[in-house]
């Protein structure tokens, strides 16, 4: 539940970055329908975190369709959200800037963690939006209604089979997305869709209050997962032969417990993010081979002493070809000095 609302919003963020600049628009083609394209695109990135709004989200994925009553505000610069599950188990999830308080009535349980408010998608903004229009195509496809309101369908088309597409219903007055489609060819792998909001010029302290009494509960605190300072070590592992488009946006390391670290690289195309982890072999269960879950696919192997998993919600054969394309550079160097 709110893996989707956070790549729902996460999309519309780097969707927004890559839009600040023109993009293609198929259906005039001229410099001002792009211009138009491009300043919607990037008003709703912001709009999604800047504006009040509440309403009823339907989240639907391997024919599983869940409900969230969704609560919006952003006051003195913080973003606050409250999600609660209509559907399946009770669930409640409450955000405060970068803390998240999960509430699970059921087993008795909260959940409370802490993110850095700089996270690994940070420095996409520094990336060129010219990415974008090498891998996709971009379309105003004109006026549609939803909810009783009138928004822009844009809809955003790979250029190759590395990654999937997308179909965004942006509000006209608000400019908050009405309704997100992730596409694979004409399939719907994943759509969001509010199906009741309202924007309301203020949203009361008490709205973002638990809605059940959690006195007795279990509280579990998780701490965010520490981002060493250190640099990565020269004799590291390197990416190459990547899949058209993407390039390498982060790269750093990770300490997941007491005395275990990971390395995480970061992958981005300016729309699709992939994420690789390249750790110790046998400090987690391993992945060998390819899986997936929905839209999210990951590919893992083990390399004589190292893991590698590359995961992202992109098609098998780019987490794949990331995945078989990580070369640590010694073996490398050492491979070259035979020829």
């Amino acid at each position: 539940m709110t893996r989707a609302l956070s790549a729902f919003l996460l999309l519309f963020g780097l969707v927004g970055l890559a839009g600040a600049a023109p993009a293609s628009n198929q259906n005039t083609g001229d410099e001002a329908s792009r211009a138009s394209v491009d300043e919607l695109l990037s008003s709703a990135s912001s709009a999604v975190r800047t504006e009040n709004y509440e309403g009823v989200l339907v989240y639907l994925r391997e024919k599983q369709l869940d409900t969230l009553r969704v609560i919006h505000r952003f006051k003195d610069n913080v973003e606050q959200e409250r999600l609660v599950s209509l559907t399946g188990q009770p669930r409640e999830v409450i955000r405060r800037g970068g803390a998240v308080t999960s509430i699970l009535p059921d087993s008795k349980v909260v959940l409370i963690s802490r993110h850095q408010r700089k996270g690994l998608l940070g420095s996409v903004a520094q990336f060129s939006p010219k990415r974008m229009r090498a891998s996709y195509l971009v379309s105003d496809m004109g006026q549609r209604r939803l909810s009783d309101r009138i928004g822009r369908l844009i809809q955003i088309t790979p250029r190759d089979e590395f990654r999937y597409g997308y179909r965004m219903l942006i509000d006209e007055k608000t400019r908050v997305p009405l309704k997100l489609d992730l596409l694979r060819g004409n399939d719907v792998l994943e759509q969001l869709m509010f199906t009741q909001i309202t924007f309301p010029e203020a949203v009361a302290d008490k709205a973002f209050q638990p809605g059940y009494n959690i006195e007795g509960f279990r509280v579990i605190e998780h701490e965010a997962v520490q981002v060493e300072d250190k640099p990565v070590p020269e004799d590291a592992w390197k990416p190459t032969d990547l899949p058209p488009g993407f390039e390498l946006a982060e790269d750093g390391v990770r300490r997941v417990t007491e005395n275990g670290y990971v390395r995480q690289m970061l992958f981005t195309d300016g729309v699709a993010t992939v994420s690789a982890f390249i750790a110790p072999a046998g400090l987690r269960k391993p992945l060998e081979g390819a899986t997936t879950m929905g839209a999210v696919n990951a590919f893992g192997h083990v390399s004589g002493d190292t893991q590698i998993t590359v995961v992202g919600e992109v098609p098998a054969i780019t987490v794949r070809q990331i995945a078989s394309n990580l070369v640590h550079e010694s073996r490398a160097s050492a491979a070259e000095d035979k020829k």
